[in-house]
């Protein structure tokens, strides 16, 4: 497969989790207009509504999987972006004053559809990607997966922090956060024309009434710790950086060990392909999570920030080894299907991702080495898949 082909089919992925980091960097205002209406949680509503909205995430990648094996993987992709791009259109124009107390419902609707959306997303397009991948590469295609999705996050924060930067609070309150979902629509619309000129893949025939639970369990412990990490390291900056005491490192926290991150993978990609597998730098990265976690987050508890960069310097090697090599391992585990694929990493999502901010919230309020022990902790689950196989 071209690369600009790989590359059109990644776009989308990149406009899906530019949809969801947005409703992370507006949470402050949309937690904000619930106040306004009397809710006094507002802030746990909001986050209750991120994590709510992932236990709809098993039953869309099956859903979303079976149409994949059985259609074809570009329709469903193209089934996705329209999905995302009807939720977001609703999300950016809705009528808050109308609803009233009713909003949080609507809200949790349109992100439950989001949601439901993305559990097929991102299994069609791994698998996508890797149909004809040769070994040289697996790295690089899996960096491709993931780098979209990182891309995502950092223009949706990027975007938002600008307008930060020149519109009134006044009125970023009242309308500015929507502006950010507004051209998420126009980016669902070119993804959803790029998706639309990618070529067929021929169908692999399956039994697709059995679901091989044990490959689903094999994929779910894989991508515990690309979930945990990616969701501390994407969603969660806003809610690990309130430890800082400098203001303007708190306001570009976020997107600077975005950027870092995404530089570290591609040249980690580069190094695995030429020089050794994914599954050993994979396995590398998850020993790296699970020893180094603890330590890190404790020094981190000053809020230097001479101690942060060394920190971040450190998160980002361990964490781009993993993230530039599980959608590799993720492909291998399922076998290749989708439906497989879709059950047992939205499990991961919904157990682990979808809870991560919400862990993260009340961590921090603790003390940020109780972060670095839930992260450990999830570089443990790969390591008993290794000695399940083993046995």
């Amino acid at each position: 497969m071209k690369w600009k082909i790989r590359f059109g089919a990644a776009l989308g992925n990149m406009l899906e989790h530019y949809d969801i980091a947005v409703f992370a960097a507006v949470s402050v205002y949309l937690s904000a207009e619930l106040k306004r209406l009397g809710y006094h949680q507002a802030t746990e509503i909001v986050w209750g509504i991120f994590a709510l909205r992932y236990m709809i995430r098993p039953l869309g990648g099956y859903i979303i999987g079976c149409y994949a094996d059985r259609v074809g993987k570009k329709p469903a992709l193209i089934l996705t972006t329209v999905i995302t791009g009807v939720a977001t259109f609703c999300m950016a124009l809705i009528p808050i004053e109308t609803l009233g107390v009713y909003t949080p419902i609507v809200i949790f609707i349109l992100q439950v559809a989001l949601s439901f959306s993305f559990a097929g997303e991102y299994p069609s397009l791994i698998t996508y990607l890797f149909s004809g991948a040769n070994s040289n590469e697996s790295s690089k295609v899996s960096t491709l997966s993931a780098g979209s999705s990182l891309l995502g996050f950092f223009i949706a924060f990027g975007l938002v922090f600008v307008l930060e930067k020149i519109i009134e609070p006044e009125l970023m309150q009242s309308i500015g956060w929507r502006i950010p979902l507004l051209l998420g629509i126009v980016n669902v619309l070119v993804s959803f024309w790029f998706r639309a000129k990618l070529p067929d893949q021929p169908i692999i025939k399956t039994d697709h009434t059995v679901v091989k639970w044990r490959n689903c369990f094999y994929v779910f412990l894989i991508a515990i710790p690309s979930s945990a990490t990616f969701y501390t390291q994407s969603i969660s900056p806003s809610l690990v950086s309130q430890y800082f005491k400098n203001p303007e490192l708190k306001r570009i926290y976020g997107m600077l060990s975005t950027g870092l991150l995404l530089v570290a993978m591609i040249i980690c990609s580069w190094l695995t392909d030429k020089y050794s597998k994914p599954e050993r730098v994979f396995n590398m990265g998850v020993m790296g999570l699970v020893i180094f976690s603890i330590p890190i987050y404790y020094a981190m508890n000053n809020g230097s920030f001479e101690t942060i960069l060394v920190s971040q310097f450190f998160i980002t090697i361990y964490i781009s080894m993993i993230w530039c090599n599980v959608a590799d391992q993720l492909v291998r585990d399922s076998g290749g299907e989708v439906t497989i694929l879709g059950v047992g990493f939205n499990l991961t999502a919904t157990l682990v991702g979808g809870m991560t901010p919400l862990i993260i919230s009340y961590l921090v309020d603790i003390n940020l080495i109780y972060v670095g022990m839930f992260l450990s902790l999830c570089g443990l689950f790969p390591l008993t898949l290794k000695m399940l196989k083993l046995n």
